[in-house]
C-alpha cells in the first residue's frame, strides 16, 4: 500500500505561509477548461493553497483608484504563492513522483481572459469555500480576500470535500457595486456552466486594462467586488 503524503505537504504549506491548504481529485474536474486541455494528463490530484490579504488594505480602495498599497501586496501575494508552490513542487520531486506548479496570477490567449486553469476550482473542490456572486471564492473565515495557488501531481493524497454552495443567500453587494456592470444577477447552485450567464469577463478585464495602466498601480487589479463582500471582514 503506497504512502499518503497529505499530512506532510499540507503541514508544509502551512509553515510557508499558507492559511488554507487542502486537495482535491482532478476526476471531480474532468470537464474543466484547461490550458492547454491536457494539462491533468499526468496528474490525479491538485493541492491548493491560499494567503490571505487584510480587510485593512481593501478599505483603501475606491472606485477611481484601488491605490497603490493594494497593487504592492496583490503581487507580493502572488509572488508568496508561487514560491510556496515551487517548493511543494521539489519536495513532490523529491519522493520520485511529478509535480506542476500553476503560475499564481498568469493570463494567457490572445485576448488575456483566461489562466492555465482556474484556482478557484481547486479550492472549491478542495473544500474552501464556495464560489459567490462576484464568481471568487467565498471562504468562511476571510470571505474572497485570498489569493490562490495550485500544484498538480500523481503523488498519492487524501482528497477533501467541497463545501455545500451557501451562494451568499440575497447579498447582492458585490453586483451593486461594480462600476462598470461586469456582474450579472444569476442564480446558480454550485458555479455557472457558463462564465457569460453571471459575468461580463471582456468588460471587466477592459477596466483592469485601464487601471494597470495608471500611475503606480502596473498589474490589473480593482478590488471593489471584494471590498464591499461582508463575509469575512
Amino acid at each position: 500500500m503506497s504512502k499518503d503524503y497529505t499530512n506532510d505537504l499540507l503541514e508544509l504549506a502551512f509553515n510557508l505561509g499558507a492559511v488554507l491548504a487542502g486537495v482535491s481529485d482532478l476526476k471531480s474536474l474532468e470537464k474543466l477548461k484547461t490550458y492547454p486541455p491536457d494539462l491533468f494528463k499526468n496528474f490525479k490530484y491538485a493541492i491548493s493553497v491560499a494567503v490571505s490579504l487584510p480587510n485593512s488594505i481593501f478599505e483603501l480602495i475606491t472606485i477611481e483608484n484601488p491605490g497603490e498599497i493594494y497593487a504592492h501586496y496583490y503581487q507580493t501575494a502572488n509572488t508568496l504563492l508561487d514560491q510556496i508552490t515551487l517548493r511543494l513542487s521539489e519536495k513532490i520531486v523529491q519522493h520520485g513522483y511529478n509535480a506542476l506548479a500553476i503560475p499564481a496570477s498568469l493570463s494567457i490567449g490572445k485576448n488575456k481572459l483566461m489562466a492555465n486553469a482556474p484556482h478557484k476550482a481547486f479550492a472549491r473542490s478542495a473544500g474552501f469555500g464556495w464560489i459567490g456572486k462576484n464568481l471568487l471564492l467565498i471562504t468562511p473565515k476571510y470571505g474572497p480576500r485570498v489569493r490562490l495557488g495550485t500544484v498538480l501531481s500523481n503523488i498519492p493524497l487524501k482528497p477533501g470535500k467541497p463545501l455545500e454552495n451557501q451562494n451568499c443567500g440575497t447579498c447582492i453587494m458585490c453586483i451593486d457595486s461594480c462600476p462598470i456592470g461586469a456582474l450579472k444577477p444569476f442564480d446558480f447552485k454550485e458555479f455557472p456552466k457558463k462564465r457569460e450567464e453571471a459575468f461580463d469577463a471582456k468588460r471587466c478585464h477592459a477596466r483592469l486594462v485601464k487601471i494597470s495602466r495608471m500611475d503606480h498601480i502596473g498589474v490589473t487589479i480593482c478590488g471593489v467586488c471584494i471590498k464591499v463582500c461582508p463575509i469575512g471582514k
